[in-house]
């Protein structure tokens, strides 16, 4: 067989390679729980604050028209990579809202999402309803949520060392998209306790342009707001949240204060992955939070990349004729 053939070959298998080994890794993450991060953006710290992302039967429990805003940024310390510096750190923003509807007695939420990680673009966008039932201990929201998913390889990110290397520098992007189906329950309690379950990627739908399925996965919510004789201007409240596709389990466990009503901070842990501080304010309709997360992984430990930091803004007003709660009692709006 001719040298320069043999060669091509050789290029060939170890791009390849490349290629597997940068998937592998983006998939285990270097951290547990990244694959669910990526997957769909619900391995957040703040998790508190995007429940309708992970849960349909949330929408329009807020109260009002609620907007929100997050942003996570990961690995600060390689935000760019490469000599072409390209962006090559997750980052993650969605955008989410939701609003009560008394003519379909019940609320309907929105979302759109964009998850960025290296070579790897998901674009996500989510439309759902939820039926709210009245009851004497609270309200329940039943929902059930359509999905729409762009996943991208942007094959431009890459810096082969070999340029005519045709399996990496052959095509600039490579495209899929998808459609799924969640449900989800939600109890808003009386007592300033919530709990939620929902199931999401029902149909766990396969691309048929690019070899990515995703994972039928319950994701499971739940908190209580309180406060002490001795601290009656302090209200505590502590929250809970799991994801599992029966093969990975990702917790996070958060406690937060809230002083006056008005100034918020806390403490997060995600299991194996990072110990995170969270503070924010509120400003009559308005929110302001952010959180830092001080990993806690044996990979990112080892390494100069760095925690991940997140912001959020969220506005909720009321509808016409109506009052909408700004005091943010209630621990749904923690």
């Amino acid at each position: 067989m001719p040298e320069r053939q043999v060669n091509k070959k050789a290029w060939a298998a170890r791009s390849r390679s490349r290629v597997r080994l940068i998937c592998l890794f983006l998939l285990c993450g270097g951290a547990n729980g990244f694959l669910f991060a990526q997957q769909e953006g619900n391995q957040l710290t703040q998790f508190m604050h995007t429940t309708y992302s992970y849960n349909a039967g949330y929408a329009g429990l807020s109260n009002g028209i609620s907007l929100s805003l997050l942003h996570r940024q990961q690995w600060l310390g390689m935000g760019r990579g490469g000599g072409n510096g390209k962006k090559i750190a997750p980052n993650s923003t969605l955008l989410l809202a939701d609003m009560p509807l008394k003519v379909l007695k019940g609320g309907i939420g929105l979302e759109f999402a964009s998850f960025n990680t290296a070579y790897f673009r998901d674009i996500v966008v989510k439309l759902g309803y939820a039926y709210h039932l009245q009851t004497s201990f609270g309200t329940i929201g039943m929902g059930v949520r359509a999905q729409l998913e762009s996943r991208g390889l942007d094959y431009s990110k890459f810096e082969p060392e070999n340029t005519a290397d045709r399996i990496l520098t052959g095509k600039q992007k490579e495209n899929g998209m998808y459609g799924d189906v969640g449900v989800g329950f939600y109890l808003l309690g009386n007592a300033n306790y919530f709990v939620g379950i929902a199931v999401n990627n029902l149909v766990a739908h396969r691309s048929s342009k690019i070899a990515y399925r995703p994972s039928r996965y319950i994701a499971v919510n739940g908190g209580y707001s309180f406060s002490f004789k001795s601290l009656p201007k302090v209200e505590f409240t502590p929250s809970a949240y799991l994801e599992t596709d029966f093969s990975c389990v990702s917790w996070s466990l958060a406690v937060m204060g809230t002083f006056n009503k008005r100034f918020w901070a806390g403490l997060s842990y995600r299991f194996e992955d990072a110990v995170s501080i969270l503070a924010g304010v509120n400003i009559a309709k308005l929110q302001i939070g952010a959180s830092y997360d001080i990993t806690a992984s044996r990979f990112i430990k080892a390494s100069t990349i760095g925690g991940a930091f997140e912001i959020t803004v969220r506005y909720c007003f009321g509808l016409e004729g109506e009052r909408v709660n700004t005091e943010y009692k209630n621990a749904r709006y923690l």
